[in-house]
Parts: C-alpha cells; sequence; structure tokens
C-alpha cells in the first residue's frame, strides 16, 4: 500500500501592494492563454501551472494578503494519481522540490523563493480498490456510522444540500488542525479509472497540527521530514478514528460476539455497543451513553476476533465487507 503526501499547500504572506501587482500580471499573463477567474468574492485562481499539477490562488483577505501554491506532487512528478500515487523517497522528493523552485522562480520572475513560503496544509492519501462502486458506497454509509468521535466532529451537517453525503464521510478537528475523509474517488473526479477506488486521507490544515511531526521551520526541511513519514502520520489519525475488524450485519455481528467471547460481562457489553452504533450514530456518543472505565479494552475484544463494532444497515443488499486495515497493511 501506498501512503502519499497527495497535496500541500504552501501560503506567501505579502505587502498590499505586491499582491495586487501579481494578480494584474496574472490576468496580463494569462490573456489568450489559460483562465484566470474568480473562484470567491475574494479568492482568484490562476490556471498558469495547472498542467504541472499546481493550483495557484490569491487570498484577498482584509488583513493578510495570500498568494497560495496547491500542490499536487504525484502530478507535479509526471504520474496519475489514481492509477499510482507517489512513493516519496530521497530522490524524487529532490526532483520535487527543485521542480517546485524553478516554477516559483518562473513564476516570480525570482522575486520570491519557495522558502518566503510557509507550509500551510499537507494531505497524507491512500487508494483503496475495494472492486466497484456499490463497494466503495457500502464502506462510506458503513464508516458514516462513525459519526461524532473524541477530537473530532462531522464537518458538514446532514441537513447541507450543497454536500452529496452519499459520496463521503468527513470529520473536523475539534482544535487539532486535522481532517479525516473517506471518499468515493469516481464519484468526485469523474474519471472511469477510479472506479472502485475508496480514498482515505488525513489532512494537516494548521501550522500547529505540522508542527507535531517536525520540528523544523524552512519549508523544505518540512517537506523532507514529512513525505517519508506518510504511513506513520496517516496511521496516526486513521486508528484513533476506525475501529478494527471486518464489516457485518448486526444479527451476524453479535452471532460472533457471542461465539467467540467466552465472559459473559464482556459478552453483554460488546452486544450493548452493537446496538447502540446505529441509534446513536456516533461511536463517542455510543460510548457516552455506555460510561464504561474500560470501554477502549472492549473496543480491543472486537478487533482480537476480528469484528467491527459499525454494523452494516439492514437496507444495504451487501451482507460483510473486508476490514479496511487489511488492505492498509498490504505491501
Amino acid at each position: 500500500m501506498i501512503y502519499s503526501p497527495h497535496t500541500f499547500e504552501l501560503s506567501l504572506i505579502i505587502n498590499t501592494n505586491n499582491f495586487y501587482k501579481w494578480k494584474n500580471k496574472a490576468f496580463e499573463n494569462a490573456e489568450g492563454k489559460y483562465r484566470v477567474y474568480y473562484l470567491e468574492k475574494n479568492i482568484i485562481s490562476d490556471e498558469a501551472l495547472k498542467d504541472k499539477g499546481i493550483k495557484i490562488e490569491y487570498h484577498d483577505n482584509t488583513f493578510k494578503k495570500k498568494i497560495k501554491f496547491i500542490v499536487n506532487p504525484t502530478k507535479l512528478l509526471g504520474g496519475n494519481d489514481v492509477k499510482k500515487l507517489w512513493k516519496p523517497n530521497n530522490d524524487n522528493i529532490s526532483k520535487l522540490l527543485r521542480k517546485l523552485k524553478e516554477y516559483i522562480d518562473s513564476y516570480f520572475d525570482s522575486k520570491y523563493k519557495l522558502n518566503d513560503f510557509k507550509l500551510t496544509r499537507m494531505d497524507f492519501t491512500v487508494n483503496i480498490n475495494v472492486g466497484d462502486k456499490k463497494n466503495v458506497s457500502a464502506y462510506i454509509k458503513v464508516l458514516q456510522n462513525i459519526g461524532k468521535v473524541k477530537g473530532f466532529k462531522p464537518k458538514y451537517d446532514k441537513k447541507d444540500k450543497k454536500i452529496d453525503h452519499d459520496l463521503s464521510f468527513d470529520l473536523d478537528g475539534n482544535s487539532n488542525g486535522v481532517e479525516f475523509t473517506a471518499y468515493d474517488k469516481e464519484g468526485q473526479s469523474k474519471q472511469k479509472e477510479a472506479k472502485g477506488i475508496l480514498r482515505l486521507e488525513v489532512r494537516l490544515k494548521k501550522q500547529k497540527s505540522i508542527s507535531k511531526y517536525t520540528d523544523e521551520t524552512v519549508i523544505v526541511k518540512q517537506i523532507k521530514k514529512l513525505a517519508p513519514n506518510s504511513r506513520n502520520i496517516f496511521l496516526d489519525f486513521f486508528t484513533d478514528i476506525v475501529p478494527y475488524g471486518n464489516y457485518y450485519k448486526k444479527k451476524e455481528a453479535a452471532k460472533l460476539v457471542e461465539d467467540n467471547i467466552s465472559k459473559q460481562k464482556h459478552r453483554e457489553k460488546m452486544l450493548r455497543l452493537i446496538e447502540l452504533i446505529p441509534k446513536k450514530k456516533s461511536l463517542y456518543l455510543t460510548q457516552k451513553e455506555m460510561n464504561d472505565r474500560n470501554i477502549d479494552k472492549i473496543i480491543e475484544m472486537f478487533a482480537e476476533i476480528n469484528v467491527s463494532p459499525l454494523t452494516i444497515s439492514k437496507r444495504q443488499k451487501i451482507s460483510s465487507l473486508k476490514n479496511l486495515y487489511s488492505y492498509l497493511f498490504e505491501k
């Protein structure tokens, strides 16, 4: 399994005069060649380096003017992030940084360099091929039963009609500057080659979440430190969010607990957990309701018999799903 830094965001804070100078130049340079347009009222997108895997955005905020370079390293290195993600090593990290420096130098006529930017976001990604769209959808529906977990809350309100809730499960960190998402890559990208791909991402979206993994402050050194550590960073958060085990209908999960757990008090607690999660729509609220100081031990017992406490709803036609960790730990 490839764990990849799929996206990272570089932010350059500059004074108002220089900001408008470069924004105006972006429109001039684009004329008749590519698009420069308003994404939002105060955000302009410049597609000058789009085919290189770099999105450029001008953020015209009241107090801070920012130019952002949003980089897809797989595409920057000439790859395809659906077919195969970038697997970092010393050589290709150096190549990536060299290309990035060249593009930034060229874009700004050498007035700004890579190390003038701050690293303000880094996404760590895996692509899991679960076979077909039906399976992708089934995994997303099961993961949605996680709901709120410790340190995270659902990113979108269920009533938000701008979001297609069937395509993703999204969590936002309460204060840790981290997001987690699982989504249908084909549904999101509209690319047929992404069929059957469940994409999982952990996003470090603030300086404090990035600084947890590196004490470097220079962007080149930060990327050299973070990129090879993609697997550990991803799993740090994934293991806190997603319980271990195969997924079954509630009746089958309960039977497996009854057949494999000998101690009655443990068995009863596990069965209560299975019963409560679909009702509470939240792993965190279920644990809170049970008010058991040994709840972590109960979750571990599910892992020992390779059964997830998250169950497949009656309405889903699929009867079982393979443990996501079995994909993540594939070589």
